[in-house]
C-alpha cells in the first residue's frame, strides 16, 4: 500500500508521534505473521485493563452513562476525531471514521494482511468492563466471526453488555 506523505497523513488525521509508533509496531508484527485480529483482541483486552487502572489511579471523573464513557475513552486515548456512537437495546454500536482513525495498523502502520487487526474494540470493551465492573463483550456481526464492518466510510463494531 505505502504511505505517500507522512506530512499529509499526520495533518489529515491529527496524529501525534506515538500514533505512528503504535501503528507501525502493530504493522510490523502483522507483517511478521504474529498479529491478526485474534491476537490484537487478546493484547487489547490486557492493555485495556492497565489503562483502566491508570484512569482510576488518576481519579478521573468517570461518566456513568455508557455512551458518555465511550466518548470519554475515545478522547482520552486519542483514537479518532470523528465517531458515531448509538445504543440499540443491550448493544452499543460504534463507528470510527476510516480516514480519521489514529490507530489503524493497516492505513498508518502499513500492515499488509488480509482482514483486520484493529485494537479499538478490545480496548474499549476491556476498559468498559474494568471501569464499570460489569461484563462487556465484543459482539460479532450477524452471528459471524466478523468483528469489524466497513460501511459508509466507517469501521463499525458492536459491544454488548451482558
Amino acid at each position: 500500500m505505502g504511505i505517500k506523505s507522512y506530512k499529509n497523513l499526520i495533518k489529515d488525521r491529527n496524529l501525534h508521534s506515538l500514533h505512528i509508533v503504535l501503528t507501525s509496531f502493530l504493522g510490523e508484527l502483522a507483517n511478521l505473521g504474529v498479529l491478526n485480529q485474534g491476537t490484537t483482541n487478546v493484547i487489547g483486552s490486557k492493555i485495556g485493563k492497565k489503562i483502566g487502572r491508570c484512569i482510576s489511579d488518576l481519579e478521573y471523573k468517570i461518566p456513568n452513562n455508557d455512551i458518555e464513557l465511550i466518548m470519554f475513552l475515545i478522547d482520552f486515548l486519542q483514537i479518532c476525531d470523528d465517531t458515531i456512537i448509538r445504543k440499540d437495546k443491550n448493544a452499543i454500536i460504534i463507528g470510527i471514521k476510516i480516514d480519521k482513525c489514529k490507530y489503524c495498523p493497516k492505513q498508518i502502520g502499513e500492515a499488509e494482511i488480509p482482514g483486520s487487526a484493529c485494537p479499538i474494540p478490545s480496548l474499549i470493551t476491556s476498559l468498559l468492563s474494568y471501569l464499570k465492573n460489569k461484563n462487556y463483550r465484543i459482539k460479532y456481526w450477524n452471528g459471524t466471526n466478523q468483528l469489524l464492518k466497513k460501511e459508509n466510510g466507517y469501521c463499525w463494531f458492536v459491544i454488548q453488555c451482558s
